[in-house]
């Protein structure tokens, strides 16, 4: 019989012990650093897009629309746009495209005379896509006019629906070009909202 006291441990088996001991702790310790270090990374990834982020589309961009740059405004109804992206437009060229079921006041065409708030329509459309701002094309069923121009719905890089706008804002009509009817109720909404009001053109220029 030794002569270890009753609960006495031996060296041996004291040393084990600690070492187990060690590496409980530095488990443990691992354990705890491996959520702080991810949680950041989970608090990026995981943050709801209600802002666009650079690169990233706002919200309100159809999934269709193709995304171009713009070139120049011609006036209140055609702009000039250049695919970034595949689609209807062809990559890498200036397009002109007429804006869909709305007509707004003539200032270029020929011989037709500057009509009542041509200009601050096409200021207006200037405002909401400025010379190389970025802006989103989506078609309907007719892909071109007569005249060989785009058609389409255009928003701009807010997210704001160019063509709609323009109507809300009084300067421009809905003009109803069959079969294109993909947005057309919203714009009516948009026009009576806008002569109830009397923005624009429904205050401001004679029928």
């Amino acid at each position: 019989m030794s002569g270890r006291r009753r609960g006495e441990v031996p060296a041996a088996a004291a040393g084990l012990a600690v070492a187990a001991a060690v590496v409980v702790a530095l488990l443990l310790d691992n354990g705890r650093a491996t959520p702080s270090a991810v949680a950041p990374e989970r608090a990026r990834t995981g943050t709801a897009t209600a802002t666009a982020r650079p690169g990233v589309d706002p919200r309100g961009i159809p999934q269709d629309a193709q995304r171009a740059t713009v070139r120049w405004v011609s006036d209140g109804d055609t702009v000039t746009l250049r695919a970034v992206r595949r689609g209807v437009l062809p990559e890498g060229e200036d397009v002109p495209v007429r804006l869909l079921e709305i007509d707004t006041p003539e200032s270029k065409w020929r011989g037709v005379p500057v009509e009542c708030l041509a200009r601050a329509a096409t200021a207006a459309t200037e405002r909401l896509l400025p010379r190389g701002s970025v802006a989103w094309l989506q078609t309907d069923r007719e892909l071109h006019d007569r005249y060989g121009r785009t058609l389409g719905y255009v928003w701009n890089d807010r997210g704001v629906f160019v063509n709609e706008a323009l109507v809300r804002r009084g300067f421009a009509r809905v003009a109803f070009y069959r079969p294109n009817d993909r947005h057309l109720e919203r714009m009516q909404a948009a026009e009576a909202a806008a002569r109830e009001a009397g923005r624009g053109l429904w205050s401001r220029c004679p029928s």
